[in-house]
């Protein structure tokens, strides 16, 4: 994950072909030109939406997304919001039914038995009943697939030319995008609002055994995220960040159905939500259109905030982790969240020390004493809405421990706290500001990262007054931070050790 000031970037890039942009040749004028045209309301309900007139071609990038991720489940939910996000493709009673009225029969059914069945295997994982009921249970769903229609949103929107029909699920929130013509946006919002108003959880058991699988595929059987997921657990004693985003593996196999669909009461709701749409388009008629269908939403009470805070720091925490991969090291430290001084402070650090081959980090673990392949260094992770890490990642190579590679990190922040020029901090700040006019990406990359401010920081134009905040930062300012929050007692150490290398 990024850094703050690389998501700007990113987003900072795409202003340039803009309509009327073509002329630009300062990073302000593209910022400019945001801050003209993007318009913005408040539905009645509390949605917010975000619309921006852009390019030549009619089509239209959405993105809905919610204020909900990982952070705000228990360890009775932990992996709910992923869950969620599968289960809100498989369409309401009307949507992805063959008869809903004789499968709603079925559901309720498979409902009752699967939440029998989950509370056996958990309270009496050696009861007889349970052979039995699994039986049933696979017949009933047997049963219930004669009804469904598979991918039925896939289907919706293939026949009316959409691409990238997609969904995503972090700490911090929740997205689900898709490019459509723009004479097709009234389709697109009657077909999300029910997708929201009324969804129906069905196929929840078959899914959550593909979750299962996922996660045994994508996290238990690579080195890299078990290291990252046991990192982060570490770092985070307390605070629900330390939750994976996908789950525990046993809490996926019985996480009930009925706490999935409570998470989506809770959380699902219209104060929590953010629509951006980006594209070809009059912004005014966009609003009527998604007034008109994502009105009809109930708004609801807000649910209570994360209460939960990292107790203070009472001295360095290491980890090792063991597998059979190459060793690999994790240095995070602990430290405050936009909009502290230090995150932008951070912001500039990072880049110093590892954004690209002529950085400190870079210069002398790969390149001068050759005791690494790679070095990297993200502020904000594993997110953005409360207090994060600042880390630092390294691959040994081969020959070098990852102890080595650490002193020698340690050694290049020590440095920078000693000898920090304001020419290397405008060095990082033109970088960034240069950056803005490359790497051109679409009206969905726009509506994205628009969507991503509002949702994650609560004020899109954040992104505006990101410039000049960086280019406040002073050599006495890198140097408050290292030296209040790069500090041994307040870091966390992650080391995977090859099973070959513990032999």
């Amino acid at each position: 994950m990024a850094g703050m000031m690389r998501r700007v970037v990113c987003l900072c890039a795409m202003l340039f072909l803009l309509p009327g942009t073509a002329s630009f040749g300062e990073p302000a004028s593209g910022l400019d030109f945001l801050k003209k045209n993007v318009q913005t309301r408040t539905l009645g309900n509390g949605i917010n939406v975000i619309a921006l007139n852009r390019g030549y071609s009619p089509t239209l990038a959405l993105v809905i997304s919610f204020r909900v991720g990982s952070a705000d489940e228990s360890y009775r939910t932990a992996g709910a919001a992923h869950m969620l996000e599968h289960m809100l493709f498989k369409g309401t009673d009307v949507i992805g039914t063959k008869d809903y009225k004789k499968e709603k029969k079925l559901l309720d059914e498979i409902e009752a038995i699967g939440e029998a069945l989950d509370t056996l295997r958990v309270s009496s994982p050696g009861d007889r009943r349970i052979p039995v009921l699994e039986k049933k249970l696979k017949k009933l769903e047997s049963d219930q697939a004669k009804f469904v229609v598979s991918s039925p949103y896939d289907r919706i929107y293939s026949e009316i030319g959409a691409v990238g029909f997609n969904a995503a699920t972090s700490r911090d929130m929740t997205s689900y995008f898709i490019e459509v013509p723009s004479g097709k946006l009234e389709l697109w919002a009657q077909t999300e609002s029910e997708r929201l108003r009324n969804p129906v959880l069905r196929e929840y058991y078959k899914e959550r055994s593909t979750v299962v699988e996922e996660r045994l595929m994508r996290y238990d059987s690579k080195g890299l995220e078990g290291l990252l997921e046991r990192f982060i657990a570490a770092a985070f004693i307390a605070h629900p960040y330390r939750h994976p985003i996908i789950g525990w593996e046993s809490g996926i196999r019985n996480m009930s159905i009925r706490d999935v669909r409570d998470f989506f009461r809770t959380y699902y709701i219209p104060s929590r939500m953010t629509i951006t749409v980006v594209g070809r388009q009059e912004p005014e008629k966009t609003f009527a259109v998604i007034e008109k269908y994502f009105g009809r939403i109930k708004a609801a009470e807000e649910p209570a905030p994360v209460k939960t805070r990292e107790p203070a720091t009472a001295g360095e925490l290491r980890l090792e982790y063991t597998f059979d991969a190459n060793p690999y090291l994790l240095i995070g430290w602990r430290k405050p969240t936009f909009p502290s001084e230090a995150d932008y402070v951070c912001d500039i650090i990072a880049g110093i020390l590892a954004d690209g081959k002529t950085s400190r980090l870079y210069r002398s673990l790969v390149l001068e004493k050759r005791i690494a392949v790679s070095v990297d260094a993200w502020n904000g992770f594993p997110g953005v809405r409360y207090d994060n890490l600042f880390v630092i990642a390294a691959a040994p190579r081969a020959g070098h421990t990852p102890q080595e590679v650490e002193a020698a990190i340690y050694e290049e922040i020590a440095k920078l706290a000693a000898e920090v020029s304001r020419e290397e901090i405008e060095k990082v700040v033109n970088l960034n500001e240069s950056s803005m006019v490359l790497d051109f990406q679409s009206n969905k990359g726009v509506a994205a990262t628009l969507n991503y401010y509002q949702t994650a920081l609560g004020d899109w134009t954040y992104l505006l007054r990101y410039l000049d905040e960086i280019k406040l930062v002073t050599p006495e300012r890198v140097k408050r931070t290292l030296d209040t929050y790069f500090v041994r007692e307040n870091r966390t150490v992650g080391v995977l050790v090859s099973k070959k290398d513990k032999k």
